[in-house]
Parts: C-alpha cells; structure tokens; sequence
C-alpha cells in the first residue's frame, strides 16, 4: 500500500503544517503496518512552471512527440505516475496570500493532463479517470479561516476541492492549523490540530 506525503512548506525546522502531517502519517502507519511512504518535497524538488513548448507537447500524441517534446512530458509523466501508484495521499501546505503556494499549484498543473487523469466526452464534459482514493490536507494559516469573518476569503480550499474532484477523487479531508500569528489563538493551533488528527477515523 503506498501513501504519497506531498510536503511543501519552505520552512523545514518549524513548519506546523509539517508537523501536523507528520503526526498524521505515523497514524496511518499504525493502522496500516505495510504502509510505503513515498515523499514529494516540493520544497526541495520544486517544480517548474508550465511553458508553452510543454504544453503544446502535451496535447501531442504520444507517438508523434518529437524527442525534445518527450523529454519536456518525462516530469509530469513521473509525477503522474506517483499519483496513479498511489493508495492514499497526504498534503501538507501553508495557506499564502489567501491560496495555494505556486509549488503545489505547479503540481496540480503537472497532474491534470487530458487522457491521463481525466478525459473529455463527445459531448464536451469532462470525466476524471483517477480512481478515488483517500486524500488528507494539511493546511496552515496564520489567521481563522475555517469560521469568522475570513471563511469567505479562503482560496486554498475551494481550489483544492475542484481540482481533485477534476480527476475524479472526492474523499478528501482537510486539517487546518487555523490562526498560527493570530495572538489570540497560535497558541491553541497546533494542539487543535493534533487533537482534530486523533478524533479521524483514518
């Protein structure tokens, strides 16, 4: 069983979001003892932003690619390819700037490939091809997102929620490390967090 743990804060001695995410793999280990985590650094590994030149080989078929159209597709065959190997997956991140750190949206974009994990209809709709599995999101924030008065400001869950759905997973569960820098509540945020993993039916 293999478990894709997609890290992406920069900030690898203090980040919330990794600890969190880490409390949470052990979980998953605990119940599933043959469990292989494979990590996505994407902090240490980021990706590169889509260019035209990738795009267009994308939407080239396979076995009329040119040799530098091939090599431009090997990076986001590979990261597709640990996404269909996976069983489940855990995401840990930062909320920035009311949304998602380009890294990860750089991965979003390196996934969603037409033919590969979704497909388009003859009527012009689009079916998700990814078989649904699992899917964990830590997210931190330094205000309150999950309730108040920034509920509506959160951009990093409405997108994720899509884009998943996009390729066909809709089991997803967040976990939000809510109000890091707020003085009234950073206190109680990573403890929340630990406490919202223990009550998870995992």
């Amino acid at each position: 069983m293999n478990l894709l743990h997609i890290k992406v804060s920069p900030n690898f001695n203090g980040s919330v979001s990794r600890e969190v995410s880490g409390y949470l793999v052990n979980r998953l280990k605990t119940k599933y003892p043959d469990l292989n985590e494979i990590v996505l650094d994407l902090s240490k590994e980021p990706l590169p932003h889509l260019d035209g030149f990738t795009i267009e080989a994308f939407f080239t078929k396979p076995e009329e690619r040119t040799e530098l159209q091939k090599n431009a597709v090997k990076l986001s065959d590979r990261m597709v390819d640990m996404l269909l190997d996976s069983d489940l997956l855990v995401i840990s991140s930062p909320m920035w700037n009311l949304g998602l750190p380009s890294v990860l949206k750089a991965w979003f974009d390196h996934i969603t490939r037409a033919g590969r994990t979704f497909m388009f209809t003859e009527t012009g709709s689009k079916i998700g091809l990814v078989p649904d599995r699992k899917v964990y999101i830590v997210v931190a924030s330094g205000s309150i997102f999950s309730n108040g008065p920034f509920v509506s400001h959160d951009q990093f869950t409405p997108y994720v929620n899509v884009a998943f759905q996009y390729i066909g997973i809709t089991d997803l569960n967040f976990v939000r490390v809510d109000g890091t820098h707020d003085p009234l509540t950073r206190e109680f945020a990573l403890p929340k967090a630990i406490s919202r993993v223990q009550e998870m039916h995992i």
